[in-house]
């Protein structure tokens, strides 16, 4: 009943809380079998810990009876010494499995007994745990019958070894007594190893029983995430299309004149809603055919905002994007403000988690909406007169703080025989060559990472040129090459442990280059670097100028002997305050405007050094502010965007109307204030 009525639940539901429903019990049963996976590790390593333990208390075993046997015929107390500091071992042993057989064991007692028996102390309460937990089990009973029968021959060798000691130390020895006591030693020795063995080969089985339970369980358990999550999906997604098919279904019967027919509503979702809707549209087409013609309109409209939807859903994930951004924009924001106050180690490890995990965020985030556009068909190319020069010059500016921060030479170089101007999409361009500059900044240490753009071919109405982007950086292996432009795919595990990311930019990459009719290829060496190169073919500027903004002007060089002077264009308290905590920080002065119009006036009535610009504002977004400062004002002041709008082509946007560099919300403080100095170098 109760499976029933979950079933019946999650039918009617809306279709967002039955997502939540199916990524959350995976997120439990993936997090069920994280813990099952720590406790088979942790098991294995006491099951190692317990065999390690063993062979102890057989060396010490065996070096004891040695040492008797040698003080027997040497008579020297050194050896007997010997023989007593090796005993400790067992006994230790021995205490421990005496205070564990109890119903209420001193669990203190029992690690010391472990201590003294040689066993490392990270082990002792794993063994202990491994010990009790599985005492019921057949090796287990076993193995400690086992050890009990050598704690009863060690008993023994201790009676032979205390009359040795007596005769041997006794005014005048025998010994006839002395070698009878010897001669007793040998047989308890040999039923010793042969418990020995039998010890060893019950733990063997028992370890191996024990990894053979865990991979079956670990088995059942990734069986039961997936066929859960397949399940649900399955039975999530065919609840949604089957609802719409039935909704199809009645408007296509509509569409050839049966008013009579009506959508089966199957649940009470957003989906049943809708059929429930869509009848009531056809009760009301039934009872007044006149209107047939207007009500045939209202579907021409719906038609029309169905083929509209592509457009729908770019400015979904837009505002997703810019909602997402927003908030985690003051998280990063404060804890790099955090992060420079005073802290003391265990809060700076904090506080650099939360950073490094939001960034994390961002970058996955940026990945799955870029590849979320060119999966569904949203990228419309432009054909616009472009300058090659200026879009690497513009980039070049942009990326120069990573190298520097990281001490590359960071050079760019565009043959003489490239056309001045050409016919192409400048946005695109910019993101697939961004997209594989920073990849080899991020992935070189040390060298240099090269741009060079050739004419590759060239026709009377066209010029395909070839792109190459060099690196001295670590290299992909040969096997991994034929799969790096693959989606979600990196060119190691380690790749993604060190530099984060999801796997998708190189995909989006060769999919934006596809779009254009280009080519991509790889030539690389592990340790060597790797040189990516492509050729994308443009149509030849009759007109000769290119449409683009002079965005990789020179910028007017400013001292740093006064205070800059920032106008901060943004409408989000949160963001205001963030940006006024970090003008104070790091040495600015800032004013606030809440939208464009505002920011317009300000620059009107004042001078200012440099321009931090969102995009999504009331009344007069950035770009049109950017668009009235570059051409009606005529200014050259430097505008950076700030925004939480991140989407692909967004920066490259930001450039084409005139903004001089880009950050996107969540920024990095200190990235933002290299960014702001690189305008205004000494």
């Amino acid at each position: 009943m109760k499976r029933l009525s979950i079933i019946r639940w999650l039918k009617n539901v809306s279709i967002a809380k039955k997502l939540y429903f199916t990524v959350g019990t995976m997120a439990m049963l993936i997090a069920v079998e994280l813990m099952t996976l720590l406790f088979a590790i942790n098991t294995l390593s006491s099951v190692r810990a317990l065999v390690g333990a063993e062979g102890l208390w057989s060396k010490a075993e065996k070096d004891a009876v040695f040492s008797l046997q040698k003080y027997g015929t040497s008579r020297d107390e050194k050896d007997y010494l010997a023989y007593l500091g090796f005993l400790k071992v067992n006994l230790g042993d021995r205490k421990t499995r005496l205070e564990l057989l109890k119903a209420d064991p001193d669990l203190a007692i029992a690690r010391q007994g472990f201590l003294e028996g040689g066993v490392h102390p990270d082990d002792i309460d794993g063994v202990i745990k491994l010990l009790r937990r599985f005492h019921s089990i057949s090796y287990v009973t076993r193995a400690i019958g086992l050890w009990s029968k050598g704690d009863t021959m060690i008993s023994q060798i201790q009676a032979v070894g205390e009359n040795l000691h007596r005769e041997i130390s006794s005014v005048s020895p025998s010994p006839e007594k002395i070698n009878g006591l010897l001669k007793q030693i040998e047989p308890i020795n040999d039923s010793l190893t042969q418990i020995e063995n039998d010890f060893s080969y019950t733990l063997g089985a028992g370890s191996r029983w024990l990894t053979g339970l865990i991979l079956k369980l670990l088995f059942g358990l990734v069986l039961t995430v997936e066929i859960s999550g397949l399940s649900l999906t399955i039975f999530v997604s065919r609840g949604i299309a089957r609802g719409l098919n039935e909704i199809i279904r009645s408007a296509r019967k509509i569409a050839t004149g049966d008013f009579s027919t009506r959508a089966k509503a199957y649940s009470k979702d957003e989906i049943g809603i809708l059929a429930n809707s869509f009848n009531e549209m056809t009760d009301k087409l039934e009872q007044n055919i006149t209107a047939l013609k207007n009500q045939e309109a209202e579907l021409q409209k719906s038609k029309e905002l169905a083929e509209q939807s592509v457009l729908i859903k770019d400015q979904f994930l837009a505002n997703m994007s810019h909602e997402i951004r927003t908030p985690l924009n003051a998280v990063i924001g404060f804890t790099s403000l955090l992060e420079i106050s005073t802290l003391d180690e265990d809060q700076q490890q904090f506080v650099h988690t939360i950073k490094a995990s939001g960034q994390n965020l961002i970058a996955i985030i940026n990945d799955i909406l870029d590849y979320s556009k060119i999966e569904s068909g949203m990228i419309v190319l432009e054909k616009t007169p472009i300058s090659v020069r200026k879009i690497i010059s513009s980039l070049h500016v942009l990326l120069y703080p990573k190298a520097l921060d990281k001490n590359l030479d960071f050079k760019y170089h565009v043959n003489e025989d490239v056309p001045e101007t050409l016919i192409g999409d400048p946005v695109r361009l910019t993101q697939i060559l961004s997209n594989l500059v920073d990849n080899a900044l991020k992935f070189t240490e040390k060298g240099s990472v090269d741009i060079n753009v050739l004419l590759h071919d060239k026709a009377e109405e066209s010029a395909t040129l070839e792109f190459q982007i060099r690196d001295t950086g670590s290299g992909i292996a040969p096997e991994k090459q034929s799969m790096i432009f693959d989606r979600f795919t990196q060119a190691s595990e380690d790749t993604t442990r060190r530099y984060g990311g999801t796997g998708l930019g190189l995909s989006i990459v060769k999919s934006l280059i596809d779009l254009q009719g280009g080519t991509i290829s790889l030539k690389s060496k592990t340790g060597l670097g790797s040189v990516f190169s492509f050729t994308i073919t443009f149509g030849k500027n009759k007109q000769g100028n290119a449409a683009t903004a002079d965005s990789g002007k020179p910028l007017p060089e400013k001292a740093k002997d006064k205070k800059l002077q920032i106008l901060y264009v943004e409408d989000n308290p949160l963001n205001q305050k963030l940006i006024l905590h970090f003008s104070r920080s790091f040495g600015f002065d800032t004013e606030i405007a809440v939208n464009g119009r505002i920011a317009i006036e300000k620059i009107q009535a004042r001078h200012y050094d440099l321009v931090l610009m969102d995009l999504q504002m009331p009344e007069m977004d950035g770009f049109e502010a950017t668009r009235i400062i570059r051409n009606k004002l005529k200014s050259d002041i430097p505008i950076i965007a700030v925004t939480a709008h991140a989407l692909s082509g967004q920066k490259e946007k930001c450039l084409y109307v005139g903004m001089n560099a880009f950050i996107a919300k969540p920024f990095d403080l200190d990235e933002l204030d290299k960014l702001i100095h690189s305008f205004f170098p000494v």
